[in-house]
């Protein structure tokens, strides 16, 4: 992930439901290249695969610090489910 983009998304403490999607927001829009997604479009349905699904839990856990199970997401990966999912 770039500085500018860990600049925008870094620490999630306090952060509101629609602050912490903005945030997994940005990750999954630059693991997919993808600008125009939004928060909740299925990742799959925009080129996503189970490897950029990877990336984007292992770039959420680490520059955001959040703790997301898969199992959590009810089959369907949007950013916004991706971050109710977390811990």
């Amino acid at each position: 992930m770039s500085n500018a983009s860990l600049n925008n998304v870094d620490g999630t403490a306090g952060a509101s439901e629609d602050e912490r999607v903005e945030q997994v927001l940005a990750i999954v829009r630059e693991v997919l290249c993808k600008p125009g997604i939004g928060a909740d479009d299925e990742v799959m349905d925009h080129g996503g695969t189970s490897l950029s699904i990877v990336r984007i839990l292992a770039e959420s856990s680490h520059a955001l610090k959040l703790d997301i199970n898969p199992r959590d997401l009810g089959g369907t990966v949007t950013a916004r489910n991706l971050a109710r999912a977390a811990r």
